[in-house]
């Protein structure tokens, strides 16, 4: 069992309970305990209850999403994360660009997976199971649970599909259930419900604009537009 220690006025980094008033050493201890003692409580303080130490801890240990954004359905837990959704997906702003071609992406993590995957092919995660190496560490983890263990977390409301990664949910429901075609050809009037399929019919119809065939299969890989 998590050491439960006594609330003291000055206690060092301490991670107070917002349904009581136990206090405990490690962050982790307390998201233990909110799961295991307040699973069925709401998230509401009762009067005189402290406050978690850190607006972060309601957030990783309560899942809770306060910042709705204002155009669509999606929820954040930070309003950073929420400002970085509008201005990526609804702005469609582009603000880190390589350096060494025509791409440009919405966020700086998708700049450095698109240098180390394209530019540097750097691979340094490798599968333990297959040949297969990747970029990143998750990219990895996401790929053993879903190739090798055959795993589909996430279900379609909708229908009876299912996906190994949410990210792949989000985007069929978004293209088979409801229609929608945000990634448009910028050199047609075509537009998709998947930045692959854009990338296919960007390579087959468009084979002269090789620096937009480039822009659009490194878009395609990061997957630049999930939220």
């Amino acid at each position: 069992m998590p050491k439960l220690l006594k609330p003291r006025k000055h206690a060092y980094q301490r991670h107070v309970c917002r349904q009581c008033t136990a206090v405990f050493v490690e962050a982790s201890h307390l998201g233990t305990h909110v799961r295991t003692s307040h699973s069925t409580t709401h998230n509401r303080s009762p009067p005189g209850t402290l406050l978690l130490n850190s607006p972060t801890d309601s957030v990783v240990h309560e899942k809770r999403r306060d910042h709705t954004c204002p155009h669509c359905a999606a929820a954040f837990g930070a309003v950073n994360d929420m400002t970085r959704h509008v201005r990526t997906v609804h702005e469609k702003r582009r603000d880190h660009a390589c350096p060494h071609c025509a791409a440009a992406f919405g966020q700086a993590k998708d700049l450095t997976r698109h240098v180390r995957t394209v530019h540097e092919k750097r691979r340094d995660h490798a599968c333990p199971h297959c040949a297969a190496a990747f970029t990143a560490a998750s990219s990895l983890t996401t790929h053993v649970r879903t190739v090798h263990e055959k795993r589909r977390d996430h279900a379609c409301p909708h229908c009876a599909a299912a996906f190994g990664e949410a990210s792949h949910l989000t985007r069929h429901v978004r293209a088979v259930h409801e229609k929608r075609r945000d990634h448009a050809c910028p050199h047609c009037a075509a537009a998709f419900g998947e930045a692959s399929h854009l990338a296919t019919h960007v390579r087959s119809q468009h084979p002269d604009n090789t620096q937009d065939n480039e822009w659009q299969s490194s878009a395609a890989a990061a997957d630049v537009y999930a939220l």
